[in-house]
């Protein structure tokens, strides 16, 4: 904040008493008088925000067995959507995005035989900062026979915005894991197009003896790269990954060609399938606009659910 000095040579006693600075100090309201300098706001403190899930089948349902949450990370109570029980658990912050500094740690535990979706009633933004950058933290474990989906809203990175964040995940025998991500390409209604500092997000994702079945690493960084370029977006805007892995279980590959098939018929969209070298499959599709990813990747989802689980995908209520 500037230094505020009025002069008040000709100005009548009742309105230099009226022109008067408060500020809030220490709980109490004190005056200012005129041409008392105002100090600078004292710097932000970070949030840290805290999760800790604990999910367990009870009967034909899975149920929130524990559940711990500290600002701005919440959780709303589980709905049920399916004929199988599953629990769809939304994530939600208060706040109006993730500021930098701010670092969020989630941990899941997903009991044996329990079934968990989790995911987010909107996207997630990332606003600009000028330090440290946003931290996320997600630490999974998927115990035998569970299914575990991570599916949030996409991320919007604000123009100067930088994050950071890591999933490890932990698949006991015969679980099952299904992640998505989609990454915007920020506010394209203010024209903000790859104007952020950096988007870093990594995952790893282990089976129980230790053995790492999948580890990525995507940084995203505009001011050192040209995304729109050759080999990157090439003039697509959004990026949508998606990671389907069982435990113990390699699957099959005609199931990889037609999801290759899905993603090719479609317009405005450019994406394949593979077969990752432990058994899974990893999706990755570029597109024009967020309804184009976020369409496909449910029909991804749809596929992947009948193939494995046996079940279709969801119609989500947000």
């Amino acid at each position: 904040m500037a230094s505020w000095h009025i002069s008040c040579s000709h100005i009548p006693a009742a309105t230099k008493a009226s022109l008067r600075l408060i500020r809030r100090h220490s709980g109490r309201y004190r005056e200012l008088g005129i041409g008392k300098q105002v100090r600078t706001a004292r710097p932000r403190r970070p949030n840290e925000g805290s999760l800790h899930l604990v999910l367990r089948r009870v009967g034909q349902r899975t149920v929130l067995q524990e559940c711990y949450f500290q600002v701005p990370l919440q959780v709303l109570r589980p709905l049920y959507l399916d004929d199988v029980g599953s629990a769809y658990v939304y994530l939600v912050s208060p706040c109006g995005g993730v500021v930098g500094g701010d670092v969020y740690s989630i941990t899941v535990v997903v009991e044996p035989g329990a079934r968990v979706c989790l995911t987010t009633p909107s996207a997630t933004k990332l606003y600009a900062t000028s330090g440290m950058p946003a931290r996320q933290q997600l630490d999974i474990t998927v115990h035998a026979g569970a299914v575990l989906e991570y599916l949030p809203e996409q991320m919007i990175p604000f123009a100067q915005a930088a994050f950071q964040q890591h999933m490890i995940v932990r698949l006991g025998p015969g679980a099952c894991i299904l992640a998505m991500e989609i990454v915007a390409p920020g506010r394209l209604a203010r024209g903000e197009a790859f104007a952020y500092r950096d988007y870093d997000s990594s995952v790893c994702i282990e089976a129980a003896s230790g053995q790492v079945l999948l580890r990525e690493r995507t940084r995203l960084r505009p001011g050192l790269q040209r995304l729109d370029g050759p080999g990157l977006f090439e003039g697509y805007a959004y990026l949508g990954t998606f990671y389907a892995l069982v435990e113990g279980r390699s699957l099959p590959t005609d199931l990889v060609e037609h999801l290759h098939t899905l993603l090719a018929c479609r317009t405005g969209l450019l994406g394949s399938a593979t077969m990752l070298a432990h058994g899974g499959i990893a999706i990755r599709v570029l597109g024009a606009d967020h309804m184009t990813v976020s369409g496909a990747l449910h029909e991804v989802w749809d596929m992947l659910r009948r193939a494995l689980l046996g079940y279709p995908a969801v119609v989500w209520r947000k």
